[in-house]
Protein backbone atom coordinates (compact mmCIF):
# COMPACT_ATOMS: atom_id res chain seq x y z
CA UNK A 1 0.00 0.00 0.00
CA UNK A 2 0.97 3.49 -1.18
CA UNK A 3 2.40 6.46 1.51
CA UNK A 4 -1.81 7.83 1.28
CA UNK A 5 -2.92 4.61 2.69
CA UNK A 6 -1.25 5.45 6.15
CA UNK A 7 -2.08 7.64 8.66
CA UNK A 8 -0.10 10.55 9.68
CA UNK A 9 -0.85 11.16 13.05
CA UNK A 10 -1.97 13.48 15.20
CA UNK A 11 -3.22 17.08 14.48
CA UNK A 12 -4.01 16.31 10.44
CA UNK A 13 -6.80 17.04 8.77
CA UNK A 14 -9.25 14.37 8.76
CA UNK A 15 -8.58 12.46 5.12
CA UNK A 16 -10.99 13.43 2.62
CA UNK A 17 -12.68 10.95 0.45
CA UNK A 18 -14.65 11.97 -2.29
CA UNK A 19 -16.81 9.55 -4.26
CA UNK A 20 -17.55 10.18 -8.44
CA UNK A 21 -20.80 8.88 -8.97
CA UNK A 22 -21.83 7.39 -12.50
CA UNK A 23 -26.10 7.23 -13.16
CA UNK A 24 -27.54 3.78 -12.21
CA UNK A 25 -24.78 4.12 -8.70
CA UNK A 26 -25.82 1.25 -6.11
CA UNK A 27 -26.51 3.24 -3.38
CA UNK A 28 -25.80 0.31 -1.05
CA UNK A 29 -22.18 0.91 -1.96
CA UNK A 30 -22.12 4.52 -0.81
CA UNK A 31 -24.61 4.04 2.30
CA UNK A 32 -21.97 1.03 3.60
CA UNK A 33 -19.13 3.44 3.03
CA UNK A 34 -20.33 5.62 5.00
CA UNK A 35 -21.64 4.43 7.76
CA UNK A 36 -18.08 3.08 8.40
CA UNK A 37 -16.48 6.19 8.33
CA UNK A 38 -19.38 8.18 10.35
CA UNK A 39 -18.82 5.38 12.72
CA UNK A 40 -14.83 5.43 12.70
CA UNK A 41 -15.69 9.56 13.49
CA UNK A 42 -17.68 8.70 16.36
CA UNK A 43 -15.52 6.50 18.18
CA UNK A 44 -12.20 8.54 17.46
CA UNK A 45 -14.35 11.32 19.34
CA UNK A 46 -13.43 13.77 16.50
CA UNK A 47 -13.69 13.79 12.22
CA UNK A 48 -11.25 11.98 11.08
CA UNK A 49 -12.81 11.64 7.95
CA UNK A 50 -14.68 13.72 5.58
CA UNK A 51 -16.66 13.03 2.20
CA UNK A 52 -17.98 14.72 -0.91
CA UNK A 53 -20.14 13.31 -3.58
CA UNK A 54 -19.44 14.61 -7.31
CA UNK A 55 -21.64 13.45 -10.69
CA UNK A 56 -20.24 14.75 -14.58
CA UNK A 57 -23.68 16.83 -14.37
CA UNK A 58 -23.27 18.82 -11.37
CA UNK A 59 -26.90 18.35 -10.97
CA UNK A 60 -28.68 15.69 -8.93
CA UNK A 61 -27.97 11.83 -10.05
CA UNK A 62 -30.02 9.07 -10.39
CA UNK A 63 -28.76 5.72 -8.30
CA UNK A 64 -30.41 2.27 -9.48
CA UNK A 65 -33.28 2.30 -7.64
CA UNK A 66 -34.63 5.98 -8.44
CA UNK A 67 -33.14 7.95 -5.64
CA UNK A 68 -31.29 11.21 -6.25
CA UNK A 69 -27.98 12.11 -4.38
CA UNK A 70 -27.15 15.79 -4.28
CA UNK A 71 -23.25 16.13 -5.69
CA UNK A 72 -21.25 18.46 -3.19
CA UNK A 73 -20.01 21.07 -5.57
CA UNK A 74 -19.32 21.30 -9.12
CA UNK A 75 -16.70 19.42 -10.65
CA UNK A 76 -14.28 22.59 -10.88
CA UNK A 77 -14.78 23.75 -7.72
CA UNK A 78 -14.16 20.36 -6.23
CA UNK A 79 -11.00 20.32 -3.79
CA UNK A 80 -8.39 17.68 -4.42
CA UNK A 81 -9.10 14.52 -2.40
CA UNK A 82 -6.76 12.27 -0.58
CA UNK A 83 -8.80 9.31 -1.90
CA UNK A 84 -11.27 9.36 -4.76
CA UNK A 85 -14.00 6.21 -5.77
CA UNK A 86 -15.40 6.09 -8.67
CA UNK A 87 -19.12 4.12 -8.22
CA UNK A 88 -20.85 2.50 -11.37
CA UNK A 89 -23.35 -0.24 -11.64
CA UNK A 90 -24.16 -2.39 -14.68
CA UNK A 91 -23.14 -1.19 -18.02
CA UNK A 92 -20.39 0.93 -16.55
CA UNK A 93 -18.61 0.59 -20.06
CA UNK A 94 -20.91 2.39 -21.64
CA UNK A 95 -21.21 5.68 -19.29
CA UNK A 96 -19.69 8.80 -20.29
CA UNK A 97 -17.84 10.68 -17.76
CA UNK A 98 -15.23 13.43 -19.26
CA UNK A 99 -15.13 15.96 -17.06
CA UNK A 100 -15.30 13.04 -13.88
CA UNK A 101 -12.40 11.61 -16.04
CA UNK A 102 -10.35 14.68 -16.36
CA UNK A 103 -10.34 15.33 -12.49
CA UNK A 104 -9.10 11.51 -12.13
CA UNK A 105 -6.10 12.25 -13.81
CA UNK A 106 -5.48 15.38 -12.40
CA UNK A 107 -6.09 13.49 -8.58
CA UNK A 108 -3.70 10.66 -10.05
CA UNK A 109 -1.01 12.97 -10.82
CA UNK A 110 -0.74 14.60 -7.55
CA UNK A 111 -0.37 11.00 -6.34
CA UNK A 112 -3.52 10.68 -4.30
CA UNK A 113 -5.21 7.17 -4.49
CA UNK A 114 -7.68 6.05 -7.17
CA UNK A 115 -10.75 3.44 -7.08
CA UNK A 116 -13.59 2.29 -8.01
CA UNK A 117 -16.41 0.22 -6.06
CA UNK A 118 -19.01 -2.22 -8.15
CA UNK A 119 -18.02 -1.11 -11.66
CA UNK A 120 -16.02 1.92 -10.80
CA UNK A 121 -12.78 -0.24 -12.07
CA UNK A 122 -14.10 -0.25 -15.67
CA UNK A 123 -14.18 3.60 -15.99
CA UNK A 124 -10.98 3.20 -14.06
CA UNK A 125 -9.45 1.62 -17.29
CA UNK A 126 -11.40 3.07 -19.78
CA UNK A 127 -9.20 6.30 -18.29
CA UNK A 128 -5.97 3.90 -18.55
CA UNK A 129 -6.02 5.04 -14.55
CA UNK A 130 -4.98 0.84 -13.88
CA UNK A 131 -2.84 0.06 -16.71
CA UNK A 132 -0.01 -2.65 -15.23
CA UNK A 133 -2.14 -2.42 -11.94
CA UNK A 134 -4.24 -5.84 -9.65
CA UNK A 135 -7.96 -4.58 -9.74
CA UNK A 136 -11.39 -6.47 -9.72
CA UNK A 137 -14.83 -5.59 -10.28
CA UNK A 138 -18.32 -6.70 -9.53
CA UNK A 139 -18.38 -10.67 -10.20
CA UNK A 140 -21.12 -10.75 -13.25
CA UNK A 141 -18.77 -8.40 -15.28
CA UNK A 142 -15.46 -9.32 -14.35
CA UNK A 143 -15.29 -11.54 -17.37
CA UNK A 144 -15.66 -9.11 -19.41
CA UNK A 145 -13.52 -6.88 -17.21
CA UNK A 146 -10.54 -9.37 -17.73
CA UNK A 147 -11.50 -9.53 -21.74
CA UNK A 148 -12.36 -5.71 -22.39
CA UNK A 149 -8.87 -4.63 -20.36
CA UNK A 150 -5.89 -6.88 -20.43
CA UNK A 151 -3.62 -4.43 -19.94
CA UNK A 152 -5.27 -4.96 -15.76
CA UNK A 153 -4.30 -7.34 -13.96
CA UNK A 154 -8.10 -8.77 -12.70
CA UNK A 155 -8.03 -10.08 -9.28
CA UNK A 156 -11.01 -12.73 -8.19
CA UNK A 157 -11.24 -11.01 -5.26
CA UNK A 158 -13.86 -8.78 -3.00
CA UNK A 159 -11.21 -5.65 -2.93
CA UNK A 160 -8.03 -4.95 -4.14
CA UNK A 161 -5.00 -2.77 -2.82
CA UNK A 162 -2.31 -2.07 -4.99
CA UNK A 163 -0.23 1.15 -4.55
CA UNK A 164 -1.92 4.40 -4.85
CA UNK A 165 -5.15 2.17 -6.50
CA UNK A 166 -8.05 0.26 -4.65
CA UNK A 167 -10.81 -1.54 -6.07
CA UNK A 168 -13.85 -3.29 -4.77
CA UNK A 169 -16.22 -5.77 -6.49
CA UNK A 170 -19.45 -3.69 -4.28
CA UNK A 171 -22.02 -5.30 -2.41
CA UNK A 172 -21.08 -6.11 0.86
CA UNK A 173 -17.50 -6.20 0.00
CA UNK A 174 -17.75 -2.44 0.38
CA UNK A 175 -18.18 -2.86 3.82
CA UNK A 176 -15.02 -5.04 4.58
CA UNK A 177 -12.80 -2.49 2.07
CA UNK A 178 -13.81 0.53 4.00
CA UNK A 179 -12.99 -0.86 7.39
CA UNK A 180 -9.59 -2.34 6.05
CA UNK A 181 -9.00 1.46 5.09
CA UNK A 182 -10.03 2.35 9.04
CA UNK A 183 -7.64 -0.61 9.92
CA UNK A 184 -4.93 0.98 8.14
CA UNK A 185 -5.29 4.51 9.13
CA UNK A 186 -5.98 4.55 12.51
CA UNK A 187 -5.78 0.49 13.79
CA UNK A 188 -7.19 -2.57 14.50
CA UNK A 189 -9.24 -1.18 17.35
CA UNK A 190 -10.75 1.50 15.88
CA UNK A 191 -11.87 -0.82 13.17
CA UNK A 192 -12.88 -3.62 15.29
CA UNK A 193 -14.81 -1.53 17.37
CA UNK A 194 -16.57 -0.27 13.78
CA UNK A 195 -17.41 -3.95 12.54
CA UNK A 196 -18.28 -4.73 15.70
CA UNK A 197 -21.27 -2.03 16.07
CA UNK A 198 -22.58 -2.38 12.56
CA UNK A 199 -22.97 -6.38 13.43
CA UNK A 200 -20.87 -7.33 11.14
CA UNK A 201 -19.56 -10.11 12.87
CA UNK A 202 -22.79 -11.43 14.46
CA UNK A 203 -23.90 -14.11 11.77
CA UNK A 204 -22.05 -16.65 9.87
CA UNK A 205 -20.37 -15.01 6.83
CA UNK A 206 -23.01 -15.02 3.91
CA UNK A 207 -22.05 -15.96 0.12
CA UNK A 208 -21.93 -13.92 -2.40
CA UNK A 209 -23.19 -15.00 -5.80
CA UNK A 210 -20.71 -16.37 -7.82
CA UNK A 211 -18.16 -15.98 -5.11
CA UNK A 212 -18.62 -19.04 -2.93
CA UNK A 213 -17.61 -19.42 0.65
CA UNK A 214 -16.24 -22.51 2.31
CA UNK A 215 -18.95 -22.13 5.35
CA UNK A 216 -22.87 -22.42 5.08
CA UNK A 217 -25.12 -20.53 6.49
CA UNK A 218 -25.76 -22.98 9.80
CA UNK A 219 -22.40 -22.06 11.19
CA UNK A 220 -21.58 -19.64 13.92
CA UNK A 221 -18.30 -18.04 14.64
CA UNK A 222 -17.13 -15.87 16.69
CA UNK A 223 -16.16 -12.75 16.02
CA UNK A 224 -12.07 -13.15 15.88
CA UNK A 225 -12.60 -16.30 13.30
CA UNK A 226 -15.15 -14.31 11.01
CA UNK A 227 -12.98 -11.31 10.57
CA UNK A 228 -10.04 -13.38 10.03
CA UNK A 229 -12.31 -15.00 7.12
CA UNK A 230 -12.82 -12.14 6.03
CA UNK A 231 -9.31 -11.01 5.31
CA UNK A 232 -8.33 -14.27 4.09
CA UNK A 233 -11.42 -13.61 1.43
CA UNK A 234 -9.78 -10.28 0.77
CA UNK A 235 -6.36 -11.35 0.42
CA UNK A 236 -6.72 -14.70 -1.67
CA UNK A 237 -4.18 -14.34 -3.98
CA UNK A 238 -1.43 -12.79 -2.02
CA UNK A 239 -2.71 -14.38 1.33
CA UNK A 240 -1.80 -13.28 4.66
CA UNK A 241 0.65 -15.27 7.08
CA UNK A 242 -0.88 -16.11 10.50
CA UNK A 243 0.79 -13.61 12.45
CA UNK A 244 -0.27 -10.83 10.21
CA UNK A 245 -3.98 -12.29 10.29
CA UNK A 246 -3.57 -12.22 14.50
CA UNK A 247 -2.04 -8.95 14.34
CA UNK A 248 -5.15 -7.53 11.94
CA UNK A 249 -7.69 -9.05 14.43
CA UNK A 250 -6.12 -8.39 17.72
CA UNK A 251 -5.11 -11.70 19.00
CA UNK A 252 -2.15 -13.78 19.73
CA UNK A 253 -0.90 -16.41 16.88
CA UNK A 254 -1.76 -19.22 19.05
CA UNK A 255 -5.21 -18.45 20.23
CA UNK A 256 -5.79 -17.34 16.20
CA UNK A 257 -4.74 -20.90 15.93
CA UNK A 258 -6.58 -22.66 18.36
CA UNK A 259 -9.78 -20.76 17.35
CA UNK A 260 -9.51 -22.06 13.70
CA UNK A 261 -8.93 -25.30 14.74
CA UNK A 262 -11.94 -25.73 17.35
CA UNK A 263 -14.50 -23.78 14.93
CA UNK A 264 -13.55 -24.85 11.84
CA UNK A 265 -11.22 -27.63 12.01
CA UNK A 266 -8.69 -26.11 9.28
CA UNK A 267 -5.68 -23.72 9.81
CA UNK A 268 -5.97 -20.43 8.43
CA UNK A 269 -3.49 -21.74 5.12
CA UNK A 270 -5.50 -24.63 4.34
CA UNK A 271 -8.94 -22.41 4.14
CA UNK A 272 -7.46 -20.02 2.02
CA UNK A 273 -6.29 -23.14 -0.39
CA UNK A 274 -9.67 -24.15 0.20
CA UNK A 275 -11.08 -20.52 -1.04
CA UNK A 276 -8.71 -20.33 -4.13
CA UNK A 277 -9.49 -23.38 -5.54
CA UNK A 278 -13.22 -22.76 -4.76
CA UNK A 279 -12.84 -19.16 -6.82
CA UNK A 280 -11.23 -21.07 -9.44
CA UNK A 281 -14.18 -23.48 -9.96
CA UNK A 282 -16.61 -20.57 -9.86
CA UNK A 283 -14.36 -19.19 -13.20
CA UNK A 284 -14.09 -22.08 -14.73
CA UNK A 285 -18.12 -23.32 -14.44
CA UNK A 286 -19.33 -19.77 -15.38
CA UNK A 287 -16.67 -18.06 -18.02
CA UNK A 288 -14.94 -18.33 -21.37
CA UNK A 289 -11.58 -17.42 -20.09
CA UNK A 290 -8.44 -19.06 -20.27
CA UNK A 291 -7.11 -21.34 -17.44
CA UNK A 292 -4.29 -19.02 -17.17
CA UNK A 293 -6.08 -15.92 -16.57
CA UNK A 294 -8.13 -17.96 -14.06
CA UNK A 295 -4.61 -18.85 -12.54
CA UNK A 296 -3.60 -15.70 -12.20
CA UNK A 297 -6.76 -14.13 -10.84
CA UNK A 298 -7.33 -16.51 -8.00
CA UNK A 299 -3.55 -16.83 -7.01
CA UNK A 300 -2.09 -19.52 -8.29
CA UNK A 301 1.64 -19.36 -9.49
CA UNK A 302 0.73 -20.40 -12.65
CA UNK A 303 -1.63 -22.77 -14.69
CA UNK A 304 -0.35 -25.90 -14.02
CA UNK A 305 -0.20 -24.90 -10.16
CA UNK A 306 -3.59 -24.46 -10.47
CA UNK A 307 -4.16 -27.76 -12.02
CA UNK A 308 -1.65 -29.71 -9.66
CA UNK A 309 -3.64 -28.46 -6.78
CA UNK A 310 -7.36 -28.89 -8.42
CA UNK A 311 -6.64 -32.48 -9.34
CA UNK A 312 -5.32 -33.55 -6.15
CA UNK A 313 -8.29 -32.09 -4.44
CA UNK A 314 -11.00 -32.51 -6.75
CA UNK A 315 -9.65 -35.70 -9.04
CA UNK A 316 -9.96 -34.12 -12.12
CA UNK A 317 -8.27 -31.35 -14.26
CA UNK A 318 -9.97 -28.15 -14.51
CA UNK A 319 -9.45 -28.57 -18.08
CA UNK A 320 -11.04 -31.79 -18.11
CA UNK A 321 -14.10 -30.67 -15.52
CA UNK A 322 -14.80 -27.61 -17.86
CA UNK A 323 -15.59 -30.13 -20.71
CA UNK A 324 -17.51 -32.14 -18.51
CA UNK A 325 -19.70 -29.48 -17.32
CA UNK A 326 -20.14 -28.32 -20.73
CA UNK A 327 -21.08 -31.28 -22.59
CA UNK A 328 -23.60 -32.30 -19.57
CA UNK A 329 -25.01 -28.55 -20.17
CA UNK A 330 -25.50 -28.91 -23.99
CA UNK A 331 -26.95 -32.35 -23.12
CA UNK A 332 -29.54 -31.26 -20.73
CA UNK A 333 -30.48 -28.33 -22.84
Amino acid sequence: MGRNLSYLGEGVQPRHITFCLCPQFPLFCIASALEVLRHANRFSHKPVYRWSFLCEEDQPIEDSNGLFLQPSTSIELAADADMSFVVAGFDANEVRIPRLRKWLHKQARAGNVIGGISNGAFQLAKADLLIGYDATAHWEDFENFCLEYPQVRARYRRFVFDRNRVTCSGGTATLDLFIEIVRNDHGSDLALKVARQMLLHENAPLSDAGMPLIFDGSHQFSTYVQRALSLLDASIEHGLNVEQLANRVGISRRELLRLFQFEIGKAPSEVLSQRRLERAQSLILHSQLTLATISAAVGFSSQSHLTSCYRKRYGITPASYRKRHRRQHALSR
